[in-house]
């Protein structure tokens, strides 16, 4: 799959501003609602196809699916570039090698939830990029927090990069973590889990479906899987969706850990509506091997 990405960065394409990953993952679910498998869909596009083998293989609920089926037909935009997509679009020369290192996600710390009487249920998703290619992570749920309690990420958990069970290793000219945490009072924070997992497997499966000489340039995959992640997880109006990113380029990584052997980053997020309040700090420790 990596070497299809690596072959889309430098294919010639055009940019455009509409996201092409939404409309087909919605196309997909519509199909996958009706029990239309893969197998069968031989008169749809390789990138429905690849979309619908992604739900297959997920094996998720096609109730979960069929509310996103009747979404308005629509010009699904990416968002402007941010400032760490124009590390993505350079591969000029490196002054400062990043060491290698190992990022955990650390705790959260919840001074207020936003319910006083139901206690929330939390889970959080991260998405790494490594020069250009992602990876995703979902955390398991943590249940029953209340106001000014802390949690430790379990071991499975806090490993955001690299992966479980792969040794430190050097980021590729820059790391970036695009994460989002989600509290729920509801019962459907499983399912906001298991749509979580595979927002970046179906970005990858659309992109990877595309002639390479037409496609569009693998930069955009962080503003697919921002966009796509957006609309899935922001229909759950009941829900509270956090997001942010942290990114250090190689040479600063490699000055910051020049000296000591970790470094911590603390990451606060707050709401205030007129039916609620929340606050909570997302705390990140990159340790260099």
């Amino acid at each position: 799959m990596k070497w299809i990405l690596l072959t889309l960065l430098f294919s010639q394409s055009l940019m455009a501003n509409s996201s092409k990953v939404v409309p087909i993952f919605l196309e997909a679910s519509e199909m996958y609602a009706k029990g239309i498998s893969s197998s069968h869909s031989l008169y749809v596009s390789n990138e429905i196809r690849a979309v619908l083998q992604v739900l297959e293989k997920s094996q998720i609920d096609s109730e979960i699916i069929e509310k996103y089926t009747n979404q308005k037909s629509q010009d699904w935009r990416l968002r402007e570039d941010d400032e760490f997509d124009s590390w993505t679009q350079t591969s000029g020369f490196i002054s400062k090698v990043a060491p290698e290192v190992v990022v955990h996600a650390l705790k959260l710390d919840v001074h207020e939830t936003s319910d006083d009487f139901f206690k929330d249920d939390i889970y959080a998703y991260f998405f790494v990029t490594d020069g250009v290619v992602p990876t995703g992570k979902v955390t398991s749920i943590y249940k029953g927090i209340s106001s000014n309690q802390s949690f430790f990420f379990n071991e499975i958990d806090r490993a955001i990069f690299p992966l479980t069970g792969i040794q430190a290793k050097r980021p590729d000219n820059h790391l970036i973590i695009d994460y989002g945490i989600i509290e729920s009072d509801g019962d459907d924070i499983k399912e906001m889990q298991q749509l979580s997992s595979i927002i970046i497997d179906i970005a990858i499966a659309v992109y990877s479906s595309y002639d390479p000489q037409r496609s569009k340039v693998i930069i955009n995959l962080r503003k697919e899987i921002k966009a796509l992640s957006d609309m899935l997880l922001n229909l759950n109006h009941d829900d509270r969706l956090a997001t942010g990113t942290i990114g250090y380029k190689a040479a600063e990584l490699a000055d910051q850990l020049k000296d000591r052997s970790f470094m911590e980053i603390k990451k606060n997020h707050q709401g205030n509506t007129q039916l609620n309040t929340w606050n909570y700090d997302l705390s990140f420790r990159i340790l260099r091997k």
